[in-house]
């Protein structure tokens, strides 16, 4: 399976691609993923990408997992102005699925309206949803002693960015996405070792967000 990613950081950090291979390889299933992102950048801007283009009428992929602007949310009709323009370039046999992101930590109400959208873009296009941003709340509630993000706060852990992995791979293949079954995968594909020539996000001694390779 060619699976394509077009997104941001919420993509990137912690390779959530990587983490979507795993899973399915630990369900036999072999899967192939290209990532196009851009730190801070929404489906809009990757509409304005060459590579976009040339990834989606050559690459020859199943499906392309789709991420919009995450925090700040820049709300429902971004999302279905820049959502539908990319569907709609989407090959015949290429399958459109929607990242569904996670609100702010210090922001849980507007989860809703963020989900809302991505639901309601999928009732337009014929996407599939990956509810990752639904159970990202449902597992941080009943497993309190875990942290799903990042320092900041926005961002995820490695244990969110493999939540986000558990459940776009259950959706890619099909399987069951109850909260207890993804947080599961979570906790196993939290152990998964990564290159460490790969960047990834730091604090920095400043007390900034920094890029940073092997860590």
């Amino acid at each position: 399976m060619n699976v394509l990613f077009i997104g941001n950081s919420h993509t990137f950090v912690h390779y959530v691609p990587l983490r979507v291979q795993a899973f399915a390889a630990a369900h036999g299933r072999q899967l192939d993923a290209v990532m196009l992102t851009h730190p801070g950048m929404g489906l809009d801007w990757h509409l304005e990408q060459s590579q976009t283009y040339f990834n989606l009428m050559t690459g020859g992929y199943d499906a392309v997992v789709l991420q919009h602007n995450a925090h700040p949310f820049p709300g429902r009709d971004s999302l279905l102005a820049a959502g539908e323009r990319l569907i709609a370039l989407v090959p015949e046999g290429t399958k459109p699925y929607l990242y569904m992101t996670w609100s702010e930590k210090v922001n849980p109400q507007g989860q809703e309206a963020m989900s809302a959208a991505y639901e309601e873009l999928a009732a337009k296009t014929g996407a599939a949803v990956c509810p990752v941003g639904r159970i990202w709340q449902q597992v941080a509630a009943a497993h309190p002693e875990e942290d799903l993000y990042f320092a900041d706060g926005e961002h995820s852990s490695v244990l969110g960015a493999s939540l986000a992995a558990a459940v776009i791979g259950r959706t890619l293949l099909g399987l069951e996405r109850t909260p207890e079954i993804c947080y599961k995968d979570a906790k196993e594909l939290e152990q998964l070792p990564q290159d460490p020539r790969m960047i990834d996000l730091v604090v920095q001694e400043d007390g900034e967000l920094g890029l940073e390779s092997g860590v």
